[in-house]
């Protein structure tokens, strides 16, 4: 598998990730990580890290954990809980696939900040859709 040809097409090319700073820095069999420099935008009223970037987080890492078996995958359902904040600007979600059939991928996954608190984490269930051929076109 050529995960980091994978890295690059997805840095590339996944619009969503790039308007929310989120970047794939790491991809191996049943496991990913992105990563996130946070701004103003990532932040809600109260200067917090915003609850909608904490799960745009946990979503892209689990997809990408479930992509690493070269197929396709979308999001059916999650549960996910919030622990804390933090002020760090920089966030790593970390992923790894729990359970696989040939229809359905279940994945969990953590976020931290840089000094390794977790912040949140859950459970993610992906629907598989087909081979990994091709990326969407711009």
């Amino acid at each position: 598998m050529d995960y980091q040809g994978m890295i690059n097409a997805t840095n590339e090319k996944n619009s969503f990730m790039l308007h929310n700073g989120i970047r794939l820095t790491k991809m191996e069999k049943d496991h990913a990580v992105v990563e996130a420099d946070l701004t103003r935008v990532s932040r809600n009223l109260y200067n917090a890290v915003h609850g909608g970037m904490f799960l745009t987080m946990a979503d892209c890492a689990s997809g990408g954990a479930a992509r690493s078996n070269g197929m396709r995958y979308v999001t059916i359902s999650n549960s996910f809980e919030f622990f804390r904040n933090t002020k760090d600007d920089h966030l790593l979600a970390e992923a790894w696939v729990k359970s696989r059939g040939t229809t359905i991928c279940v994945v969990e996954v953590e976020i931290r900040d840089t000094t390794g608190k977790v912040l949140c984490g859950g459970t993610f269930t992906m629907f598989c859709v087909g081979k990994q051929d091709t990326l969407a076109p711009d």
